[in-house]
């Protein structure tokens, strides 16, 4: 049986998700569960106005659980901050009659946010190992980095211009090698802490070992 489904936005955080599940359950703590995960065609605006919807669709098996998961910034978004928009959900998935089964998470602004951390991890999948200056000193000479910050002003920018620079194409294979590999006490996103304390509640790691 399917313990959970996940609608997503696209395919970064597709494999991001995929990465956290697949190779760093334990690290969550979280029990062994078997999941799904689905990309809605229609992205972004897509998971907002019809996810709930599809979610329910997907849900099937009534121990299955849910999770829509898409950004904050996307032209065409009604509400000011990722609390607004994930409330609005909520209130469809009560609607719907999935409310106990079913989660949204809302990345402000996007999935960009939970890659950036000081493991040296972020800076060898960027292509950035040894490198003088190091990432994050580049980035600070840039303005995109500001000093004291935990993370850069605007994460998808500073990722894709540490990529540009290093001549690496954006894919999605990166932000799963991301999320197998980079400590995930080091990231600062209230979307990612958001995002643990859900899986936890529902699949929690039995205690003494392995469920």
């Amino acid at each position: 049986m399917t313990d959970l489904v996940c609608l997503v936005a696209d395919k970064n955080i597709e494999a991001a998700l995929a990465g956290l599940l697949d190779r760093r359950r334990e690290s969550l703590g979280l029990r062994r569960l078997v999941h799904e995960i689905t990309v809605h065609q229609r992205r972004d605006p897509g998971c907002y106005h019809g996810g709930p919807e599809m979610l329910r669709g997907l849900l099937g098996a009534q121990r299955t659980r849910g999770l829509l998961v898409f950004d904050q910034a996307w032209k065409g978004n009604p509400h000011a901050s990722a609390a607004e928009t994930e409330g609005a959900i909520r209130g469809r998935f009560q609607q719907l009659g999935i409310s106990d089964r079913a989660e949204v998470v809302v990345l402000d602004p996007e999935i960009e946010a939970w890659v950036w951390s000081r493991s040296p991890h972020v800076d060898d999948v960027l292509g950035w190992r040894g490198a003088t200056p190091t990432l994050r000193r580049w980035l600070r000479e840039r303005d995109l980095w500001p000093e004291g910050h935990g993370k850069p002003a605007d994460p998808k920018a500073a990722m894709e211009r540490a990529l540009y620079e290093r001549r690496i194409p954006r894919s999605s294979s990166l932000y799963r090698q991301l999320a197998e590999r980079v400590s995930l006490t080091s990231c600062q996103d209230a979307a990612f802490d958001r995002l643990c304390q859900v899986l936890r509640t529902w699949f929690p790691a039995a205690e003494g070992g392995e469920a």
